[in-house]
């Protein structure tokens, strides 16, 4: 038994900024973000988030309405619900409808930004639930009617979707990459920048040749199709901009290329340079402890508003000990090399 792509939808300019809000969503603010490794794009759904072997699933829809009904949700529910009873339905762990608000029908709370079925008014539970089930019983030519039965109706709506509304600025999203490191924000227009980096990365894999009636019989074999974002390119993104470096690209910074002269002839540069630059990425992606990288930076980023004059043996020097010793992948090198960064790129 496999799973088939039974279609593959084109968004406008609009609907691709929702499927990025979606994808940061689960990046920064779901409750699975911290084993979300990679993004299938467009292809068990809008956004589907997978963790490093593929087999746990996190499916999104997502839609851009602000005002959505109570019979447009159950519409909407559709993918989620073919997905909960499809031959790869032990893969899904979550799904979510991500939707840019709701109409006051719907909520007997109108406040709740994440909410679930039972959170809805009565009337609205029941438009929804029957939109969802003559939804389901039409599309793809009926394929899926016979998995439409109250048990699995009644089992998905009330104990496996959940609803998110996006927030209304798509820039709230990259603060919270940056794990609202304010000392660090550049311009709202920069923080816009970015955001559209993310979202023309996720719609070039849209325009990916189609893969529409293709037939998988595991869920990892999706990575063959050239769909998937990594979660950890996406970081590795934000930073850089945030700091006006290419990691891969620019020149090891002047200050630290200084120090590392210094340093005794056994010492071999390159060996120093790849032991920093590996220290500091390994402390970045470190998901067990996010806030130590940006503790760090907000400290370093402080001391050089203070005294942009200051060397980076100095900065170092002015560190907490314990912001120091909580960053355990970095070391003294690594340290020094991303104050040098740091230095250089506000520079910029």
């Amino acid at each position: 038994m496999g799973y088939k792509f039974l279609s593959v939808e084109r968004n406008t300019r609009s609907g691709n900024n929702a499927e990025t809000c979606a994808l940061l969503h689960l990046m920064c603010y779901a409750d699975e973000r911290d084993e979300i490794e990679q993004f299938a794009i467009d292809c068990f759904n809008d956004v589907t988030g997978m963790d490093g072997s593929c087999f746990s699933l996190y499916d999104v829809q997502s839609k851009g309405g602000k005002k959505v009904t109570p019979a447009e949700l159950g519409k909407d529910l559709a993918t989620l619900f073919e997905n909960s009873v499809s031959d790869f339905s032990q893969y899904f762990v979550a799904f979510t409808l991500f939707i840019g608000g709701v109409s006051p029908t719907v909520l007997e709370n109108p406040n709740l930004e994440v909410f679930t079925f039972l959170d809805m008014r009565v009337k609205a539970q029941e438009t929804v639930r029957k939109q969802l089930v003559e939804a389901c019983r039409k599309r793809h030519g009926g394929v899926f009617k016979d998995k439409v039965t109250d048990e699995n109706v009644d089992d998905f709506l009330c104990n496996k979707v959940r609803f998110v509304v996006a927030k209304s600025d798509p820039t709230d999203y990259i603060r919270a990459l940056a794990c609202d490191t304010s000392e660090l924000f550049p311009s709202e227009r920069k923080l816009k920048q970015i955001f559209g980096e993310i979202r023309n990365a996720q719609s070039n894999l849209k325009n990916m040749p189609s893969i529409a009636d293709v037939v998988i019989n595991r869920p990892d074999e999706v990575l063959d199709f050239g769909r998937a974002l990594q979660a950890k390119d996406i970081r590795l993104l934000v930073i850089q901009r945030l700091l006006n470096r290419d990691f891969f690209e620019d020149e090891v910074p002047p200050e630290f290329q200084d120090y590392l002269e210094s340093l005794p002839p056994e010492k071999l540069e390159r060996d120093v340079i790849e032991e920093s630059q590996a220290g500091l990425f390994r402390q970045y992606l470190d998901k067990n402890n996010r806030k130590a990288f940006w503790n760090l930076l907000g400290e370093i980023v402080a001391l050089l508003d203070d005294d942009r004059a200051l060397g980076i043996e100095s900065i170092y020097e002015q560190i907490g000990i314990d912001t120091l010793r909580s960053c355990a992948y970095m070391n003294k090198y690594s340290h020094l090399f991303f104050i040098s960064i740091v230095k250089d790129g506000l520079k910029k």
